[in-house]
């Protein structure tokens, strides 16, 4: 089974030059943007100081927690679900890098998603009154450490040819987000931030894009099937347990793809013949020949025979 959450807020940030090579566009905000970016270029400007340059954009992303613990306290999802975070890739005419790796870490602090739209020449600067940035997180209150503060062990997600969509198992930082939500952080491995080369851009689609199946989700999975004993039935014996000695099948009544009541049963019981093979008699060894079974839940029906 799977449940599906959506991102509540998300946000690019930014150390890049702006269109002059000489001003950084560490204000630039892309709250509202449809797509969200993370990029390391090397060498766009050098000075006889500091040397080649490096700009680096990262990803902010945050998910209704409150929405999930609610789901489990009511019994939809189950207390042992795993929780993936998918992004879908948005393909660009940039260049696009390949054979990379990206990290998702987990944030430590709140952060504001603001109202820019591009960090096209600068983007939407937040001018300290809305938003998060390279160097502030929410207004006039600035990152611990600029470019996000982070926690914790990243996931690593690798991308061969580049264009993959992102999916990973984060079911130990949704664990935390219930006690601290302050949602995850996307971008290029440190050891790739830190090298003398340029792996450009990957893009995915934003919590705005008008691409519904493409926004930004975090599934939460786990297997609901009812397994019976249809291949496996065994004769009583003193031996064994009680509950040993029982052998279950289940009843699925579909129609059209859909799990539906039988009419004239609805969620009543259900009587069961059982038979060797078909064409056969029914078996008579059974206790309680036919066996009677009952609704378990929407079109489907149990029994357990002796």
């Amino acid at each position: 089974m799977i449940k599906r959450y959506y991102a509540t807020k998300d946000n690019t940030i930014s150390d890049a030059f702006e269109e002059d090579l000489s001003t950084r566009s560490t204000g630039s905000n892309a709250g509202q943007a449809d797509i969200l970016e993370t990029f390391t270029i090397y060498g766009q400007v050098s000075s006889s100081v500091s040397g080649y340059s490096k700009e680096k954009s990262r990803i902010l992303i945050q998910f209704d927690v409150d929405k999930i613990q609610e789901d489990i306290d009511n019994g939809i999802v189950p207390s042992n679900a795993q929780y993936y975070l998918k992004m879908y890739n948005a393909s660009h005419s940039r260049t696009l890098p390949r054979n990379y790796t990206l990290e998702v870490l987990e944030l430590s602090a709140e952060w504001q998603e603001g109202t820019g739209v591009d960090l096209e020449f600068g983007g939407d600067l937040t001018y300290d009154i809305v938003g998060s940035n390279w160097i502030r997180r929410s207004g006039s209150t600035s990152w611990s450490s600029q470019g996000g503060d982070i926690t914790g062990d990243p996931f690593n997600v690798s991308f061969p040819i580049g264009n993959e969509n992102l999916e990973t198992n984060i079911t130990s930082m949704v664990t935390n987000w219930r006690s601290n939500n302050y949602g995850a952080m996307i971008r290029f491995s440190s050891s790739l931030e830190d090298q003398n080369a340029s792996y450009y851009t990957k893009r995915f689609y934003a919590r705005t894009t008008d691409r519904y199946y493409d926004k930004p989700i975090v599934e939460a999975r786990w297997d609901d099937s009812k397994r019976d004993d249809r291949g496996a039935f065994y004769a009583s014996s003193s031996l064994a347990p009680a509950a040993d000695n029982l052998n279950t099948l289940y009843l699925y009544n579909y129609v059209r793809g859909r799990l539906t009541n039988i009419p004239a049963i609805g969620t009543g019981e259900i009587y069961v013949d059982l038979y060797a093979t078909l064409g056969a008699s029914a078996q008579t060894l059974c206790i309680d020949t036919p066996a009677t079974g009952g609704w378990v839940s929407t079109g489907i029906y149990s029994c357990s025979v002796v």
